[in-house]
């Protein structure tokens, strides 16, 4: 879906780190890539419209470590976060995954629920949906708290090295 990537002012200490330091290095860097998608991850269920709440309580970030750095996710494993995130084409949804929307959204009484839902389903089959694009919402809301993270990090890994150039002599 969307992608952040940050340029690090610190990226001297880093890769030093990772000459010098690999396992401290990688533990700072991975610190900061998991309260980065923590961050993210509350911003984007944050932007989720609150129907039923089953997409925003779908919504999960990991952070790990590989030998080559560290990378973090936040994501969705609901159909529905896709639709909302990228819009669809005009199709003919389900009528009966439109009534709890139907109900909580408009604020039709459930004996006209159904209908109301089905009247929903042919604009979307007519028009698609757009895209609420929640996820690039909260990537770019956040970029610069999360770059701090980063640089934040990178200081703690200079001064690692720095303790340890000046502890060794």
């Amino acid at each position: 879906m969307t992608s952040m990537h940050l340029s690090v002012g610190g990226l001297d200490s880093i890769r030093r780190g990772f000459e010098q330091a690999p396992d401290m290095t990688r533990r700072e860097l991975l610190a900061a890539m998991t309260e980065g998608t923590l961050l993210v991850e509350r911003e984007v269920k944050d932007g989720l419209p609150r129907v039923t709440g089953m997409t925003a309580a779908s919504v999960t970030s990991d952070a790990f470590a590989t030998a080559l750095g560290v990378l973090g996710t936040v994501g969705s494993s609901q159909p529905s976060a896709t639709f909302l995130e990228l819009g669809t084409k005009p199709h003919m949804p389900p009528i009966e995954a439109l009534v709890p929307w139907v109900k909580a959204v408009l604020g039709v009484e459930p004996k006209r629920a159904r209908s109301v839902a089905f009247l929903v389903a042919r604009k979307i089959a007519r028009k698609g949906t757009k895209p609420r694009r929640v996820f690039e919402k909260a990537a770019a809301a956040t970029e610069g708290q999360v770059l701090r993270m980063f640089e934040n990090a990178a200081g703690r890994v200079a001064a690692n090295l720095a303790g340890q150039a000046g502890g060794g002599a």
